[in-house]
């Protein structure tokens, strides 16, 4: 039997607030899960009751086909690595590492061997016998790594490991995790604010709003397919739209946008979302012959260029709002446009995801 890790209907309140709220998931046994979401969503304390830290006020903790909510930490055999990597200063980088094999009465001789097997997989062993003081920030985190997968947990908890980072050591780290995760085999789950972490290194993304999970998919489905505007907005970059549905045109103040995926909506009071790379660049009025949808395209002032490598970042002014387009540095540079130019921009139909208002 498959050793999967199932939250069932959890909820957890601190006083008479919701932290979490009907909380449904499975976790498949050797999967790689990230929760994502702003501060205050809940992710958190979802990861401290899975650990053991906290007690859910409702609902069950079941692992391997176990309810496992009055298990104490210390029996579970999850592995967890902290935020602010939680090394004793006292100790040097073996005795860390060997910390928790010593409090489950290994002996000596094993300790030992293990101790050296992964400082040799987090590519730390020349430096044994340092302090964490003596360490860089990503060389502790690697210290905080090794001494949680140390007694073989069968899942590994990551609450924040990478937010103390540089942005450079974060990219480089979490490549290392999740290579270290995939050649173990063993069950993770992560927990970030970071979007572009979570969608690097995941299986599956369960986006978390206010105490509730919003959507849960893989990366790929997250950014393409966003299941509300909040996903949209929170997860990636998107330009939105509001107005009314009638068929299949949303009428906005400035605009007659015609759209293509309305979600089974028929008509009434709608947000449109349309990702950056998704709005083109026409050249000139005449699009005769072409496939373009005429009244799809507006004219707005070039107010912003960020160049951001591959891609070259546009701010837009339309009449009464501002549109972000990203588009290849070269094709940029080909087209010769700079910042105050009046540029016409193309919005195709099948760009957009529309959303009810509520």
């Amino acid at each position: 039997m498959a050793k999967n890790l199932q939250l069932k209907d959890i909820s957890k309140k601190f006083d008479n607030v919701f932290a979490v709220r009907d909380m449904n998931l499975e976790i498949r046994e050797g999967e790689f899960i990230t929760l994502l979401g702003p501060s205050g969503c809940g992710k958190t304390t979802t990861l401290r009751m899975i650990a053991g830290f906290e007690t859910p006020t409702s609902g069950e903790i079941i692992y391997g086909g176990k309810v496992i909510n009055d298990l104490i930490p210390q029996k579970r055999n999850f592995g967890i690595v902290f935020q602010s990597y939680a090394l004793f200063p006292h100790m040097r980088v073996s005795e860390n590492v060997a910390f928790g094999l010593k409090m489950h009465k290994y002996p000596k001789d094993k300790i030992e061997k293990r101790v050296d097997e992964l400082l040799d997989i987090v590519g730390l062993k020349e430096h044994k016998h340092k302090y964490p003081a003596e360490l860089s920030g990503g060389m502790q985190q690697r210290v905080a790594l090794a001494r949680a997968l140390a007694p073989s947990p069968e899942v590994l908890l990551l609450d924040e490991p990478l937010s103390a980072l540089d942005a450079k050591i974060r990219v480089k780290l979490r490549a290392e995790i999740k290579q270290l995760q995939v050649e173990l085999g063993i069950t993770t789950v992560y927990v970030t604010h970071d979007q572009e972490e979570a969608l690097s290194i995941s299986d599956r993304v369960v986006v978390m709003n206010h105490g509730i999970i919003e959507q849960i998919d893989e990366p790929v489905a997250i950014y393409k397919n966003p299941v509300s505007k909040y996903v949209a907005d929170f997860v990636g970059t998107s330009n939105f739209f509001t107005g009314e549905l009638e068929d299949g045109v949303i009428k906005g103040k400035d605009y007659n946008f015609r759209v293509a995926n309305v979600n089974g909506i028929s008509s009434g009071s709608v947000t449109a979302a349309i990702r950056p790379e998704k709005i083109e660049i026409v050249r000139g009025n005449d699009h005769s012959g072409s496939d373009i949808v005429k009244e799809n395209i507006l004219t707005g002032k070039l107010m912003v260029v960020v160049f951001l490598g591959l891609i070259v970042r546009l701010v837009v002014k339309l009449k009464n709002q501002e549109v972000i387009v990203d588009i290849l540095e070269k094709r940029f540079s080909d087209m010769g446009i700079k910042r105050g130019d009046d540029i016409n921009l193309y919005f195709p139909p099948e760009g957009f995801i529309v959303y009810k208002n509520s």
